[in-house]
């Protein structure tokens, strides 16, 4: 029982290699073919080959013995010994002459009785005697069936020798034919796994041959396809991340803006209505007005820095890019805030090296730097010095007796973001001056960076941007 299924198993196991492997199918293929085909032509021979040999072996001796015939009627009766003597000596033959009265035999024939034997009379005449004479000849005829006997002492050697020729003929086409099918089917497979990292090796001129190329062909033309869309995709992606930063930031910006303008309105319409109704101290408009317009002087400074940024983010990169000579642009606008810097008795220490030049908006670069030196002089205390440095790398305003928390720094430059968290107004601006200069840097492909030093706080501008934390941190919650 246990070989039994030992036996299915192994016969379920053949068959599925032969539904899988077309390697197998085209050797026992092949090799089926040519065994029958031996078989076929052996037992033709077998079939055949006997019957026509006694055929041809009773015509050649019909044929010896009319050719004697004809000799003996040339050749007198005295000289017919010679004659008959070299045919039976040729054919194996017995031969009798005779006229009834006197009759001669020449030869003996081998005593076989497994051989069969072919007589003839005939009647003939010699050159030298006119009376009839009879010729009786027999010979022996070589049987068919010692053929099939010779043929089926052969056979042993002549299957094996079948099975040999089938199975290197089988062997040599399954691997002439199946090879190159089995290299391009795994070619397809890596394709079909998107692995362009192959070759077909295949140098044919054949259909095969030209399958290859088409494969070889088709795959380079995937992975240029799979290539661009991926870089096409990888651009998509930053993008979509840009576009869902940008939003993100617009959203939080306008929720800032809204909040920021809510509180001076506030105020406003409050000291109108106490004046419009003469409540306590607001009896007197004289004395409350200055304050009011100080609050709208506020409220349109703050609306203003939400126009320009506004402005900013629709226009994008500004059209009047020219060369701009940054020492005159520092000293100009040092001048314009030197009159704030005297108010609180302060010195400007000033650092600038000729020429420093850098492509740009002049009316945008102006403003990053009197946002830099008017933070500097607003956020330190009176009678601290500003230094103002100018090379052709960076421009650095760094003020004196004043430190930024460092968990407040990565987020100096996001909107209305501000280190002074009761947001006096007092104490300092809207929280937008650094956001711009944020936005103009990077519209010009500058980085800005501001950090703690050992006399107080350095704002950096430099003219390229920098792979390291000097860079403008992004707008970070």
């Amino acid at each position: 029982m246990r070989s039994l299924k030992l036996y299915e198993g192994w016969g379920t196991d053949l068959g599925t290699k032969l539904n899988r492997s077309l390697s197998a199918k085209v050797f026992w293929g092949v090799a089926g073919l040519l065994i029958l085909c031996c078989l076929v032509i052996y037992g033709s021979i077998l079939f055949f080959l006997p019957k026509s040999y006694t055929v041809v072996a009773s015509q050649r001796v019909t044929e010896g013995i009319q050719q004697l015939t004809d000799t003996l009627s040339q050749t007198t009766y005295g000289e017919i010994g010679t004659v008959i003597e070299t045919f039976c000596q040729e054919y194996q033959a017995t031969v009798t002459v005779g006229n009834g009265t006197d009759s001669q035999s020449y030869g003996q024939a081998a005593s076989n009785a497994e051989e069969e034997a072919m007589s003839t009379v005939t009647e003939i005449s010699f050159a030298d005697q006119t009376g009839p004479f009879l010729l009786t000849v027999t010979a022996p005829v070589s049987p068919g069936w010692e053929l099939t006997a010779a043929f089926g002492d052969l056979l042993p050697f002549l299957l094996l020798l079948i099975l040999l020729i089938a199975g290197l003929g089988a062997l040599l086409c399954s691997r002439v034919l199946v090879r190159p099918i089995q290299d391009l089917s795994q070619a397809a497979r890596r394709l079909a796994d998107l692995d362009m990292t192959w070759s077909c090796p295949l140098g044919r001129a054949d259909e095969l041959g030209d399958l290859a190329r088409s494969l070889h062909t088709m795959s380079r033309r995937l992975s240029a396809a799979m290539t661009s869309l991926e870089e096409a995709n990888q651009v998509l992606q930053e993008d979509m991340a840009r576009l869902t930063l940008l939003s993100q930031q617009r959203r939080d910006f306008f929720a800032a803006a809204s909040h920021e303008l809510k509180t001076p309105l506030t105020i406003l319409k409050g000291q109108v209505e106490s004046m419009v109704w003469g409540i306590g101290q607001y009896k007197n408009p004289q004395a409350i007005l200055p304050e009011t317009l100080r609050e709208v002087e506020h409220m349109e400074k703050l609306v203003k820095e939400i126009l320009d940024i506004s402005k900013l983010e629709m226009e994008g990169y500004p059209d009047t890019m020219e060369p701009l000579s940054l020492p005159a642009l520092v000293s100009r606008v040092g001048e314009e805030l030197l009159p704030f810097a005297k108010a609180k008795d302060m010195t400007l220490h000033w650092n600038l090296a000729e020429p420093v030049t850098v492509t740009g908006n002049a009316s945008l670069l102006e403003k990053v730097v009197h946002n830099l030196l008017s933070n500097a002089i607003r956020h330190a205390p009176s009678g601290a010095p500003v230094w103002v440095t100018l090379s052709p790398q960076f421009l650095r305003v760094e003020n004196s007796g004043v430190r930024i928390p460092e968990e407040d720094l990565p987020f100096l430059f996001t909107p209305f973001y501000r280190v002074e968290k009761s947001r006096n107004k007092a104490t300092g601006g809207s929280g937008l001056g650094l956001y711009l200069v944020h936005a103009i840097a990077t519209m010009h492909g500058f980085s800005c960076q501001i950090q703690n030093t050992d006399r107080g706080v350095a704002a950096t501008l430099r003219f390229s941007p920098q792979p390291d934390r000097a860079s403008c941190p992004a707008n970070q919650k």
